[in-house]
């Protein structure tokens, strides 16, 4: 299911907790091969800059933007893209002996 956010997240960004949570939820459902952050982030609401170089880095492998800006803005193509990443693979990112039914 898609998630979105109120504000921007990441570098000048408004960054209200609720919505840098879901922007660092939804990063470390990214493979490291599609740009996900290594090691994952802590999903603590707070982006600075662990946070900021995981969009940037996402944003580069990914080819979102010419030049990475380091922030998800709502409706753009950073959290589009984020929200592109299947439930499937998130399943390859939980540490060993941690699995959830659904």
């Amino acid at each position: 299911m898609a998630r979105s956010i109120s504000a921007s997240v990441g570098l000048s960004g408004i960054n209200r907790k609720d919505d840098s949570i879901a922007v660092q939820e939804l990063l470390n459902r990214v493979p490291p091969d599609q740009g996900g952050p290594v090691p994952l982030l802590g999903v603590d609401g707070l982006p600075w800059q662990k946070t900021i170089a995981a969009i940037k880095h996402f944003q580069k492998v990914r080819g979102i933007l010419k030049v990475p800006d380091g922030r998800v803005d709502p409706n753009g193509p950073t959290l589009k893209a984020l929200n592109e990443i299947e439930d499937d693979q998130l399943a390859e990112r939980l540490p060993p002996g941690r699995c959830w039914l659904v």
